[in-house]
């Protein structure tokens, strides 16, 4: 089923009979289908994209760095002679775009459930574009308009919002007279409409917890909780076991897919890569190696985890004393994906609670959110010993916001949303304990952490010029530069 995005991502389809060349019909306009045919590929980019973003922050966020220390985006961040950001054409394209699609035809039948899951999966790409680029088209987008203006992001989040409504609206709507959605179609939720509605009150939780600091909203955060979990289940995109082909294959394996309808440049390194001393630090708060790690890699040939600072490189030390990345719970070729996970839900709850001064409520949501990830490793017996450790505040009186950050992120390994958090706190040790400047990054930086993405030099530079220039995203300290809730942020200190 998978083997559909390709024609999806191009929006091109090759039909094989006799009227082909029918000089009536034109052969520049799209051809019509279905939304059934059209929601598994989306879904399938959806899950495609939030690899990429993971694959693009974790070396940013400090989970991995690569063993040579020198590699010129990740370890560098030097994106002056990148030739593509493919983050923002799938966005535009694979997903946002052919969701757009699928809404036109779904809107063409009537069948609300099609149009609902459409807007829910617009709201989702939109989301995590803007929080890794910033200001972009949304008012323009999709309206044929050759040169579109991007908007501020403070607009862009209004409209996902709108999305939001939307969906929520359309599969309040859903009915027996729609389309039949099934596993078939919804490899995510297998046509459930109260578990998309779930999924859409917990995205707009995330969105709001990103504003609530500076718009106070985080009581909104905790009421959009409770109606996230009166249905939730996890939305998890499951890959094949044992597959025969690089479609049906989670991005992060071992095998290292590459697609043949992609460019290999966003094939993992994980081959080349190795942990930092930063994530070691969360692996050890309790004194000792944390259970979880056995289970998030393998050990190399000689049993060891070392780790170095990020940026920094292997140098002379042994490649085998380092763990092996691949093949550990979300970096196997049949891993899922979970675009949002139960711990995340968990641990949004107590940083909300957390501002809130309801201790309680914020104490008891970490040890939930911690709980919930040892279970999903496969390691529940190993759980108490670790709550009664170092690693863990001995009741709520003793909580701080770090204690329940860095369990974040532990538990959201490579995780694109990480990034957020970073970002949110501006790189704060007061929320990040020990995390340290990359000691390679560009000079002309003067030590200011990367806050965005460049937009893609292929399309944006060469086609939109002239909102290129006036938001002076061309710029050398164009990726240094804060957007909009990372200036308006209250939390650095």
């Amino acid at each position: 089923m998978k083997k559909l995005i390709i024609f999806l991502s191009f929006t091109v389809v090759f039909w094989a009979c006799e009227d082909f060349l029918d000089v009536n019909e034109s052969l520049d306009n799209d051809e019509r289908t279905t939304p059934n045919y059209m929601l598994p590929a989306v879904l399938g980019n959806m899950a495609y994209a939030h690899y990429t973003h993971g694959e693009t922050t974790s070396y940013i966020t400090q989970y991995v760095t690569t063993e040579y220390g020198t590699h010129a985006v990740k370890d560098r961040w030097d994106y002056r002679g990148i030739l593509r950001q493919g983050a923002w054409r799938r966005h535009y394209f694979d997903v946002a775009g052919n969701a757009h699609k699928m809404i036109q035809f779904a809107k063409d039948e009537g069948s609300q459930n099609y149009i609902g899951v459409g807007k829910i999966m617009m709201a989702y790409s939109f989301l995590t574009a803007t929080d890794m680029f910033g200001d972009m088209p949304i008012l323009d987008a999709f309206t044929g308009i050759y040169n579109p203006t991007y908007d501020a992001q403070d607009v862009v989040y209004a409209e996902i919002e709108r999305y939001l409504d939307d969906g929520i609206e359309a599969l309040n709507q859903a009915s027996s007279a729609d389309r039949p959605m099934t596993s078939s179609e919804d490899h995510i939720y297998h046509g459930n409409v109260n578990k998309w509605l779930s999924f859409a009150h917990a995205m707009r939780a995330r969105l709001k917890l990103h504003t609530a600091n500076f718009q106070g909203g985080y009581q909104e955060v905790l009421d959009l909780l409770d109606q996230a979990r009166a249905h939730w289940a996890e939305p998890y995109f499951a890959y094949v076991t044992d597959a025969d082909s690089d479609w049906d294959r989670n991005m992060w394996g071992p095998s290292r897919p590459s697609p043949q309808w992609d460019f290999a440049e966003i094939r993992n390194m994980l081959h080349a890569s190795i942990h930092t001393s930063f994530f070691m630090h969360a692996m050890t708060l309790s004194g000792e190696h944390d259970p979880r790690l056995y289970e998030l890699c393998t050990p190399g040939a000689n049993g060891n985890y070392l780790s170095v600072p990020a940026s920094t490189g292997r140098g002379a030390l042994d490649i085998d004393d380092f763990a092996i990345l691949y093949n550990g719970y979300w970096t196997k070729d049949d891993s899922p994906i979970v675009f949002i996970t139960d711990e995340e839900l968990y641990f949004i709850e107590s940083e909300a609670a957390f501002y809130l001064n309801d201790m309680q409520r914020a104490y008891q949501a970490l040890i939930n959110g911690i709980t919930r990830n040892f279970q999903r490793l496969g390691i529940g017996s190993e759980l108490n010993a670790y709550l009664n450790s170092e690693a863990v505040p001995g009741s709520a009186t003793e909580l701080k916001i770090s204690d329940i950050m860095m369990q974040k992120y532990i538990a959201l390994y490579l995780q694109p949303e990480v990034w957020v958090d970073m970002r949110r706190y501006r790189y704060s040790n007061h929320a990040y304990p020990e995390l340290e400047y990359p000691e390679n990054a560009l000079d002309l930086y003067e030590g200011r952490w990367i806050k965005r993405m460049p937009y893609d030099p292929q399309t944006e530079y060469i086609y939109n010029p002239h909102e290129i220039a006036r938001l002076g995203a061309r710029g050398d300290l164009w990726v240094v530069t804060p957007f909009w809730w990372i200036e308006n942020s209250t939390l650095a200190n």
